[in-house]
């Protein structure tokens, strides 16, 4: 084969379409006859696009015979009938059904969440403030951030931390603390009272007696059920 390969394209300069017959003279066709006495035979070809009035139509295959250009609409789920066989929703639309497996959704995620509970061990409370007054290293510590979200600390009769927590039908099995000096940590102990002298699990409170009044940061770890 003999010839000089060549790329053929073309660039509007006027905003006008490449396809005249898209518009009648750069405008839209008044009417389907108008379309049809105007746009030659010749010029025509299957799906060839023009604008009438404000839609959008184009050839069908004869060439003679217009249609309009539709567009699937955007259908409201709770206009869609839900054809449920298995007899698995309440529901008798797609809307509802939604709503059924979201309820069904949040409703795992809280036994999640309860499971999740459950299996967590042991809970932290950081005391950053290395004061022995158990007054102030409850004022120094934030919620989220030192000690469980949803979790309350209050100071007991001076020397007694009492602790709120959240963690319903599960009881305090053991306590440890921690006195942080740097990057060592020392565990204190329960049976020298450098820790604390005691504990009371009641429901949902905690009470720690005689809590460590040692002058360092303290890191308190609760072990529950």
């Amino acid at each position: 084969m003999i010839g000089i390969p060549i790329d053929i394209g073309f660039k509007s300069t006027t905003g006008r379409p490449i396809q005249e017959a898209y518009l009648n003279n750069n405008v839209p066709w008044a009417s389907e006859a108008e379309a049809l006495a105007g746009i030659d035979i010749g010029l025509r070809h299957k799906f060839m696009p023009l604008i009438i009035v404000d839609q959008l139509y184009w050839f069908k295959a004869d060439c003679t015979t217009l249609e309009p250009v539709t567009f699937p609409a955007t259908v409201k789920a709770e206009d869609v009938t839900l054809a449920d066989l298995a007899g698995i929703f309440d529901a008798e639309n797609v809307e509802d059904a939604l709503a059924e497996v979201m309820g069904f959704a949040n409703a795992l995620y809280i036994i999640i969440q309860d499971l999740l509970k459950l299996k967590q061990n042991p809970y932290t409370i950081n005391f950053t403030s290395s004061s022995g007054s158990v007054a102030t290293r409850i004022s120094a510590a934030i919620e989220t951030t030192d000690y469980p979200t949803g979790w309350t600390l209050e100071v007991d009769d001076t020397y007694n931390l009492l602790v709120t927590h959240n963690l319903t039908g599960r009881k305090i099995v053991d306590i440890k603390v921690f006195e942080i000096n740097g990057s060592a940590e020392r565990m204190l102990s329960f049976d020298r009272g450098t820790a604390y002298t005691g504990v009371v699990g009641n429901g949902l409170t905690v009470l720690i007696e005689g809590f460590a009044p040692n002058p360092l940061p303290m890191r308190v770890e609760l072990i529950f059920n």
